[in-house]
């Protein structure tokens, strides 16, 4: 070969190399940009040790400055094992927005991973990575940032609790109202954070020592009360019967039974854990 078609071969050969690496390098660029509208870098929940997507360099502006509001709907008690639906839901009074995201994680009290977040659609997708790379993450997917739309929306999805019971969990979420610009600028991010407690270890069956009226409410007390425990009133079930926040295993509360019973009246209670078992008949008379 002569030295021209050498000297030919070889600036062929570097605009190839060069032309491929403009490719790859243009590639990578439009896939951190769109990386923002599937979905955000695991860790940006406001958890501990974490920032949000307003401090860590995605979107500007500091958190919790606008007029919207980032809200979780979740549990108030677990159950070792049980599967609950979890919401995230945006709110906001600002017409100008029109994208919208999220990220949350559930953390126990030592700020590990607690529990199994699960999707339930195709608009949210669950990651992990976080400061120690061992959290887990759901966030919204490329679908679920509902471009264009100015009503605020909301993700549900699933959360496995912890097999055991692991004391309190936080929930921390973080979320974007975007203005869809497809820059950084003029978006507003929000966090929030909410607890959801675990009950007592039960020992036995329920066992019901007391009972009450507190105006429209029928209050009743006892022991072994597991979280979600069902209340019956003469047979009947009473709707709306929740456990005590500070004291779910001795308290359970339900919010209308009370105004059913007349003052004179007497009624059967009976409280059934989620696994069936029965307390004891509990005969109680409303004092005049």
């Amino acid at each position: 070969m002569s030295n021209k078609n050498r000297i030919k071969v070889a600036f062929l050969t570097l605009f190839l190399v060069v032309s491929v690496a403009a490719l790859l390098t243009a590639k990578n660029t439009v896939g951190n940009v769109q990386a923002f509208a599937e979905g955000p870098n695991a860790g940006v929940t406001g958890a501990p040790g974490e920032l949000t997507c307003a401090m860590s360099g995605c979107h500007s502006g500091a958190p919790n400055t606008g007029p919207g509001q980032l809200q979780i709907e979740a549990p108030i008690f677990y159950r070792p094992g049980q599967t609950y639906e979890v919401t995230v839901g945006h709110l906001t009074s600002d017409v100008s927005r029109r994208r919208w995201g999220f990220q949350l994680t559930a953390l126990n009290g030592t700020n590990n991973r607690a529990g199994n977040l699960e999707n339930t659609s195709a608009l949210t997708q669950v990651i992990e990575g976080g400061p120690d790379g061992t959290r887990q993450y759901i966030e919204h997917s490329f679908l679920g940032t509902f471009q264009g739309q100015s009503l605020p929306p909301s993700w549900t999805f699933n959360w496995i609790a912890p097999s055991s019971n692991i004391g309190p969990v936080t929930f921390y979420a973080a979320g974007n109202q975007a203005n869809n610009n497809g820059t950084e600028s003029g978006d507003q991010i929000y966090s929030t954070s909410i607890l959801v407690r675990s009950g007592n270890l039960i020992t036995g069956p329920p066992v019901i020592l007391d009972a009450a009226v507190s105006k429209k409410q029928l209050l009743v007390m006892g022991e072994n009360f597991d979280i979600e425990a069902l209340l019956f009133m003469d047979g009947g079930r009473q709707k709306k019967t929740f456990n005590d926040e500070l004291t779910p295993n001795t308290l359970l509360v339900a919010r209308k039974a009370g105004k059913n019973i007349a003052p004179g009246q007497t009624v059967i209670l009976q409280v059934k854990n989620p696994d069936g078992t029965p307390s004891n008949e509990f005969s109680f008379t409303r004092p005049l």
